[in-house]
């Protein structure tokens, strides 16, 4: 059957989750990327996981030739779990595309004891590191990629983290936090693209941000009467960037490195602003991020 679990998985006193590596029991399948649902589980807890951790999850069950099948619906994408032909639980997608998965087999927590090669002990590291600095530098080829596929698997099952309103974010250890509340739903704000969550938005400098990444909101620069650290000043309409530096004349301009983040049509006067700051912090949902194919 389908099971309903709540958007923001916490421990009793509210502090979220931590994502979590899971094995099949008596495997060396995995690691496998995890939001447990709750503070403590069991071998048979179910857990919440990606679109591309579950296929993973189907593919080792398939070469494992357990007994046990899964097939996702082309439609609506419901997971559905068989055994000879008996439907055992059906797992549809939550509003992050995350699928609660457990009871049908014995999980165990990934770790030292379990056989493993290098790629994936990088690709568990990176999980693990998901909040962390990018250490990707530091490997040579493929170990770094594995090691970024982690670190995104685990940004897109806990993507809820962010959402919760009041959290300050650093930039950097020199930088004031910045307030990030919730983005508003009224008429003056077009809805985010499908496959965009307000959840996975992240504070990044404009020299930073990617092709691709989508700019969702900049900060005030004047406090506001109350408080102390800038809040969000989320974009009424949301463009992909396409940064390049800035072709910029204004007086003073040259001691502050400017660039640009979308073609000036594509931008309205106010937040959606075509020309940044490089020092500026912005919130863009990055492109790795994004569940489907966002056009401008």
């Amino acid at each position: 059957m389908t099971t309903s679990v709540p958007l923001h998985p916490t421990h009793h006193d509210g502090t979220p989750l931590s994502i979590q590596l899971f094995t099949i029991e008596g495997t060396r399948y995995g690691p496998y990327v995890a939001l447990p649902v709750s503070s403590v589980w069991t071998p048979l807890s179910a857990h919440l996981f990606t679109r591309a951790t579950a296929q993973m999850i189907v593919a080792d069950m398939h070469r494992d030739d357990c007994g046990l099948h899964g097939a996702f619906d082309a439609e609506t994408g419901t997971l559905t779990f068989t055994d000879d032909g008996d439907t055992m639980e059906t797992v549809a997608p939550d509003a992050y595309g995350r699928y609660l998965i457990g009871g049908l087999w014995d999980w165990d927590e990934w770790g030292d004891h379990v056989p493993h090669t290098a790629g994936q002990a990088e690709f568990a590291r990176g999980a693990a590191e998901y909040r962390q600095d990018d250490d990707a530098a530091s490997l040579v080829e493929p170990l770094d990629t594995l090691y970024r596929q982690g670190r995104q698997e685990a940004q897109l099952v806990a993507r809820e983290r962010a959402e919760h309103r009041g959290v300050l974010f650093d930039v950097d250890p020199s930088r004031t936090p910045y307030v990030i509340t919730r983005r508003p739903t009224n008429f003056h704000f077009r809805p985010l693209p499908a496959g965009a969550y307000e959840s996975a938005a992240r504070i990044v400098l404009a020299r930073d941000v990617r092709a691709g990444d989508l700019v969702v909101g900049s900060f005030a620069t004047y406090p506001n009467p109350g408080r102390a650290t800038p809040g969000t000043s989320w974009a009424r309409l949301p463009y992909l960037a396409d940064p390049r530096p800035a072709n910029t004349t204004c007086t003073g301009c040259a001691n502050h490195p400017h660039v640009e983040l979308s073609e000036p049509e594509n931008t309205v006067w106010g937040v959606e602003r075509d020309e940044w700051d490089a020092d500026e912090p912005v919130l863009v949902i990055p492109a790795a991020l994004l569940q489907s194919n966002v056009s401008a």
